[in-house]
């Protein structure tokens, strides 16, 4: 596994930081929740007073493909102001597997593929880690509802897909991202937990956190 898959690092960050906690977050505690990520910014601009809660993974990471089914259904029970968005960890120009992410993401398959290709590393070993272009074309060719020929096309497309890893590998640079699955959230906080439970419990409370605030109602006239 690749250096960047340090995600028990990252669970055990919240130690060190309890001794200079600082609540920053109403309710919540700096070092303990999250630690706050130094001008930071979202990985894509979402529409006003909408959260962004921003999961950097990787497909050939064991932990990420534990944790999907459970993060696939919790963001479902995300406030209405929240919005999950999957971040694939780029290891360079021709990192396929984030190139496959964002051929689903262009053909709109992620829900057909996303789960089906952490199945097929980690479960079924219908595909290896190490796996081609050619390869994860061929396993996405025998998933119903996907258009195999716009999905080969859309992992071939260097002009869509450079800015897209560059994007995806610069918000984990400046976000500071150490392992996968990380959590950030409105891109200035990143997540701690010591489970995977936790991880998401401290994801919505900073979710919360960051609920737009209501108009105080109008005073009525005498």
């Amino acid at each position: 596994m690749r250096a960047i898959l340090l995600f028990f690092t990252l669970l055990l960050t919240s130690v060190p930081f309890a001794a200079r906690a600082q609540a920053t977050l109403p309710g919540l505690t700096e070092g303990v929740e999250y630690t706050r990520i130094e001008d930071g910014q979202p990985y894509r601009q979402l529409p006003p007073g909408m959260v962004e809660v921003a999961e950097v993974f990787a497909y050939t990471c064991p932990h990420c493909a534990h944790i999907a089914p459970m993060i696939e259904d919790w963001a479902k029970t995300l406030p209405p102001h929240a919005r999950l968005v999957y971040v694939p960890g780029v290891f360079g120009r021709d990192d396929t597997w984030a190139r496959a992410y964002f051929a689903e993401e262009a053909t709109r398959t992620i829900p057909l593929l996303h789960r089906s290709l952490f199945t097929a590393i980690h479960e079924t070993g219908a595909l290896p880690r190490d796996a081609d272009a050619a390869r994860i074309g061929q396993f996405a060719a025998r998933i119903r509802g996907v258009n195999a020929a716009a999905f080969n096309a859309a992992l071939a497309n260097d002009a869509a897909l450079l800015p897209k890893l560059r994007a995806a590998y610069e918000f984990a640079q400046r976000s500071g991202v150490e392992g996968t699955p990380s959590i950030i959230v409105a891109g200035r906080y990143m997540i701690l937990g010591n489970s995977y439970e936790n991880l998401l419990a401290n994801a919505r409370k900073v979710v919360v956190a960051l609920a737009p605030r209501r108009a105080a109602p109008a005073a009525k006239r005498p």
